[in-house]
């Protein structure tokens, strides 16, 4: 068991009594080295424990305030690592979410390019000269201006308007071929002739591609120009891939990039 703490009344009383013993070792001239040296030592032992008695209630306060602080940084460290976890997780769905969201929407892009295999764009065509049944309007312009052009009868299966009036007056006509074959021959000689004139119309057909796939195709326009003036063959697939050839061995980009890259590291390289 400890020794009790002297009170503040105890230490002035033993402080005054290594006082006056000092002064009465001074007065005495017997008094040797070894007990002077002794009474200081005391002295400094007592100097010492007064002022432990006075810091003891600061340094009490200091340790609990400590172990509080270390209870807290414990608990934060617990929270903290809780949290680094659950971001952790959070982080890994999110990325598996979105690599689902991409995987879904490439398959949705898929399946719309698909759907519009068979389907052209007819622009040029006035308001309500349809008189309410596009499919037979349609499937009679296209007989009547290709049935001696083409190696298959344009068989329509459906036609509609679509989107907003242009600043011509003008909606856009969204017909699905029957054949696929057809479909190509038409787009082939739209893209020779660029304008037909039937019954006093002036007419546009392109193919119909979502918007991504026609952003897709156009990325291939700069590096286009390069192979043509390279005299390189090429030509864009459905729904937008880029195929050419080039000594006699055939390539096919889905990136325009990755064509650039192609076309700057190999074929520039071959031209005199």
């Amino acid at each position: 068991m400890p020794p009790p703490k002297k009170t503040q009344t105890q230490t002035k009383a033993s402080e005054s009594a290594l006082d006056q013993q000092v002064t009465d070792m001074a007065a005495d001239k017997t008094v040797n080295s070894e007990e002077l040296s002794a009474l200081i030592r005391t002295i400094i032992r007592e100097e010492i424990n007064a002022a432990m008695e006075k810091l003891q209630p600061q340094l009490d306060n200091l340790k609990e305030d400590l172990n509080e602080c270390t209870t807290k940084l414990f608990a934060l460290e617990t929270s903290l690592s809780s949290m680094e976890s659950r971001i952790s997780d959070l982080e890994k769905a999110n990325e598996e979410l979105g690599k689902e969201n991409k995987d879904l929407k490439d398959k949705a892009d898929r399946m719309e390019d698909r759907s519009r295999k068979y389907n052209i764009r007819i622009l040029g065509i006035p308001i309500d000269a349809e008189r309410g049944n596009p499919t037979s309007y349609v499937s009679a312009l296209l007989k009547e201006h290709f049935k001696d052009k083409l190696q298959y009868a344009p068989e329509v299966e459906i036609a509609h308007r679509t989107g907003p009036v242009n600043k011509s007056g003008q909606r856009i006509m969204i017909v699905r071929m029957l054949r696929l074959a057809a479909r190509e021959e038409i787009l082939r000689i739209a893209k020779n002739e660029k304008e037909f004139v039937i019954r006093g119309m002036k007419l546009r057909i392109f193919p119909d591609f979502t918007a991504e796939t026609a952003k897709a195709r156009a990325s291939f326009r700069e590096v286009r120009n390069k192979l043509w003036s390279a005299g390189v063959k090429h030509s864009i697939i459905h729904p937008a891939t880029l195929i050419l050839t080039f000594k006699g061995e055939t390539k096919k980009f889905n990136d325009h990039q990755h064509a650039e890259n192609y076309v700057k590291t190999v074929i520039e390289k071959e031209k005199p």
